[in-house]
């Protein structure tokens, strides 16, 4: 059984992973893109960070705001690295993988100027 746990999932993990990886660059390049737009807009400082703030609610960052702008932060999940784990780790990789997730992996920030 093993065996073909390794056969079959840890390349399908290899693949998502780096499926994932351009998916996630290509997002994070909408969101700056829609940050650039509501900053170029003329509404006002408090409008533009309720918008911007309200998107990235809505996709699941932690929002914390300071006095030029905002910093938001959220861990990524990436499948591809959960069946790499399941694969290499078979039974206990999910295990290790919930070790990385919650105490090894750190959150990605991003600042958002309004000045």
């Amino acid at each position: 059984m093993t065996t073909v746990i390794m056969l079959f999932i840890l390349p399908l993990g290899i693949i998502l992973y780096f499926f994932d990886k351009k998916t996630y660059r290509a997002n994070i390049e909408t969101f700056n893109a829609y940050v650039e737009k509501i900053k170029a807009s003329d509404l006002e400082v408090e409008e533009k960070r309720f918008k911007i703030d309200a998107m990235y609610y809505e996709n699941g960052y932690h929002i914390s705001a300071y006095k030029e702008g905002l910093r938001v932060c959220k861990k990524h999940f990436n499948p591809g690295v959960l069946l790499i784990f399941f694969g290499v780790g078979s039974y206990l990789g999910p295990l290790l993988y919930a070790i990385y997730y919650f105490k090894l992996l750190k959150p990605i920030c991003h600042d958002i100027e309004f000045s």
